[in-house]
């Protein structure tokens, strides 16, 4: 007696790629979001209603290599909608306490304060391309900008870090 191949419906097709998505975009993402949210368990959440909504909206295959860029842009809009919601934008520093437990605590704090006492989006671009490693032109397009305007943010951003992280008793 023969079987006959039951079909696997696409859903669940669907289901697996973006279970491999989350397993490689997933941890990154979710490092991101702890920078931009002010607590651990926000930044689950955050990563939590980015899957969603990438699910179910049309975009790139979750196989595809535009997915990563599109995870960060989505990321990106639902913390900015999250931190507007609670009329707050508050940045954890480049390197979370958790990734690091030996580093000085009053240095990570003084890191922190810099970066909340910056203008939100000089903070975003900086850790768009300092900490997760995105070209000027990768945040162009995640935070629907032009490149020279990623440019002149990063400019800025750098030169205010500076001057706010001396200004509060840093030495570079």
């Amino acid at each position: 007696m023969k079987e006959s191949a039951v079909p696997v419906p696409a859903s669940v097709l669907r289901r697996a790629e973006w279970d491999l998505a989350y397993r490689a975009h997933g941890q990154a993402l979710l490092r991101y979001l702890r920078r931009l949210s002010p607590t651990r368990e926000t930044a689950e959440e955050l990563l939590q209603e980015t899957f969603a909504r990438a699910m179910r909206t049309q975009g790139p295959s979750p196989s595809s290599n535009d997915i990563r860029p599109w995870l960060y842009r989505i990321a990106t809009n639902i913390a900015i909608d999250h931190s507007r919601r609670a009329r707050r934008f508050r940045f954890i520093p480049f390197v979370g306490i958790e990734a690091a437990p030996d580093r000085d605590t009053e240095q990570i704090d003084l890191v922190r304060r810099v970066l909340h006492a910056m203008p939100p989006e000089q903070s975003t671009a900086l850790v768009l391309r300092l900490h997760e490693g995105f070209a000027p032109e990768e945040i162009a397009e995640l935070l629907g900008i032009s490149e020279a305007a990623v440019r002149s943010r990063l400019v800025r951003g750098r030169r205010k870090f500076q001057e706010t992280y001396e200004r509060m008793g840093g030495v570079l």
